[in-house]
């Protein structure tokens, strides 16, 4: 059951919406700071924000009665009131009549500017690039279809899970070649909610015969079935007596190999409602510089060191290792191959690497040689191949970096796991800066 107070839809958890609406609206403006071309292009290039489930744009905090921007609202922010964002479309979609109708009231108060009648206009009428859509996400998705959406990010945060088919449909249309940039996806995913269950949703089963489960427990089976696209392989993974806490990290580990069929990279970011709430919010993307900036963005948020290695102290044994690589090099120039390897330890989400990740342009233009470069690393065991299978059954060969061996020789350890912040944390630090305030 929805619940409003005023027109914010209320949900709860300063560690969880709160911070998730804040990060994303931090992204947005990173995002479209980018795609755009930036200022030395005058924003010029079209870009788009797509809201799959929109809600009210206003979220009221439970635990503390707060009253705060959603996505939504963070992503009208950035239209209406910054500069330059005339070639940024925005697109809300809203099935729910009554989010829908405290949207376009949040919209009134906040954003008297704009025009609601023309922004629910998708002709030629609606110059504002800004469309609020009241329908199924079926029927929005082929209603925007003739919109020249440029640059893309599609936010999925549903009230319970995401059909796999939704993210098919939208990836399939967008991203053509293989791991094409251009298109990024956000995914919310209500991680502990599948083991624990909530008002209106059984928790999975613990075994994986179907006799023995309620029809409750069923009906939740089939929506997760629909999340991996109808595969149950997951099934003999997750239906079992395992520590719930163990079973959440399957849970989307599974899921990212699903998301890899699309996206080089697979970023979930952990929230912490509750003590015993976890949630993700899943960044996918083909772009190197965006996924760590939000993985640095979200470390300073919650605590989480921000990941530097000493490069200095690697290089020194990378070379001692291989010495022949640097016999017609002078000065402080660099081969290509510690270029490469020391781009994937600091850029690349999980160490995966091909030919035509953007940043090996910076290091060499030539793909080609690139694929060199890829293959001495691998022969010398610092790569492996990565064998899952992309959307294009494209011959482009994938790799991942091999971390147990680049921790023996180079002394770096991999990337410590991102940790959400907890309500006690953030009840702690409002409590200092009260103190200091005061």
């Amino acid at each position: 059951m929805l619940k409003f107070h005023g027109d914010a839809i209320c949900l709860s958890g300063l560690t969880g919406t709160k911070l998730k609406s804040d990060v994303i609206g931090e992204y947005y403006h990173f995002w479209w700071g980018i795609t755009s071309g930036g200022p030395s292009k005058d924003h010029a290039y079209p870009t788009a924000i797509v809201e799959l489930n929109a809600a009210t744009g206003e979220v009221c905090i439970e635990d503390t009665n707060e009253i705060v921007l959603g996505s939504a609202g963070h992503a009208l922010e950035l239209k209406v009131n910054f500069p330059y964002t005339n070639n940024l479309k925005l697109v809300l979609i809203e099935e729910n009549a009554e989010c829908y109708s405290h949207l376009k009231n949040v919209i009134r108060k906040r954003w008297p500017s704009v025009s609601i009648d023309k922004a629910e206009r998708l002709d030629e009428l609606n110059t504002s690039n800004l469309y609020l859509l009241n329908m199924s996400l079926d029927e929005a998705l082929k209603a925007i279809e003739n919109l020249s959406l440029g640059n893309a990010i599609y936010f999925f945060d549903p009230l319970l899970s995401v059909k796999w088919e939704a993210i098919e449909k939208v990836a399939s249309k967008r991203m053509i070649n293989f791991h094409q940039t251009g298109t990024e996806f956000l995914i919310f995913l209500f991680t502990s909610d599948w083991f624990l269950g909530r008002e209106d949703f059984a928790p999975l089963p613990i075994t994986p015969d179907g006799d023995s489960w309620t029809d409750e427990e069923a009906e939740t089976v089939s929506e997760a079935d629909a999340l991996f696209g109808g595969n149950k392989k997951w099934r003999r993974h997750i239906l079992n007596k395992k520590p719930m806490e163990e079973k959440e990290l399957t849970f989307v580990s599974l899921y990212k190999n699903m998301l890899y069929k699309w996206f080089r990279y697979v970023l979930p970011l952990p929230f912490n409602p509750k003590s015993d709430q976890l949630f993700h919010l899943i960044l996918c993307s083909n772009y190197e510089d965006g996924v760590r900036a939000t993985k640095n963005h979200y470390s300073s948020l919650t605590d989480n060191p921000v990941y530097s290695p000493s490069n200095k102290d690697a290089f020194h044994r990378f070379k001692r290792l291989h010495p022949d690589l640097f016999v017609n090099l002078s000065g402080r120039r660099r081969p290509m191959e510690w270029r490469i390897l020391w781009s994937v330890i600091m850029n690349h989400e999980d160490g995966r690497c091909d030919r035509l990740c953007r940043d090996f342009r910076d290091i060499e233009h030539d793909t080609s040689k690139t694929q060199l470069g890829l293959k001495w690393l691998m022969e010398r065991g610092y790569l492996e191949s990565d064998k899952t299978m992309n959307a294009w059954n494209s011959d482009v060969r994938s790799y991942r970096l091999k971390w147990k061996v680049v921790s023996k020789r180079l002394g770096i350890e991999m990337p410590p796991q991102l940790v959400p912040l907890s309500p006690e944390q953030v009840l702690k630090n409002r409590r200092v800066e009260m103190r200091n305030a005061g």
